[in-house]
């Protein structure tokens, strides 16, 4: 399972359904420096997170994303329609404005993305 930067889990499952931690552009403390690329990579590692568990992008139902620029939005929105949308669902979604995130990169971290995915065996 995806590396955890804190006392916590990358995901949980409950009930039918995967609640993922955030996750964040950047892989083994490397994060790329524009936030279309990071939006690229928070998504790979969500993937990654929901496969392990049992889920996936297209079984996603909700998602929360955590920007620290608005100004950032309508790119972060292209990467984000066009991951889904190869997926083939366009989950519930809020987008959250914040001071900052965690600093475990290279770089500032610009975006986080959390998730709630059913499970593939409860879609059967």
């Amino acid at each position: 399972m995806s590396q955890a930067y804190g006392p916590y889990s990358p995901c949980r499952v409950a009930n039918g359904f995967v609640y993922s931690a955030g996750q964040i552009g950047a892989v083994e403390g490397k994060a790329p420096a524009d936030v279309q690329s990071q939006v690229r990579q928070a998504l790979k590692n969500l993937a990654d997170v929901l496969e392990e568990a049992g889920s996936g992008l297209d079984m996603v139902v909700k998602t929360t994303v955590f920007l620290t620029d608005m100004s950032h939005y309508a790119a972060m929105n292209e990467v984000y329609a066009a991951e889904f949308t190869k997926a083939g669902v366009a989950p519930a979604r809020s987008c959250i404005a914040v001071a900052e995130l965690p600093r475990v990169a290279d770089r500032p971290l610009l975006v986080e993305i959390e998730a709630v995915a059913l499970l593939r065996e409860y879609t059967a």
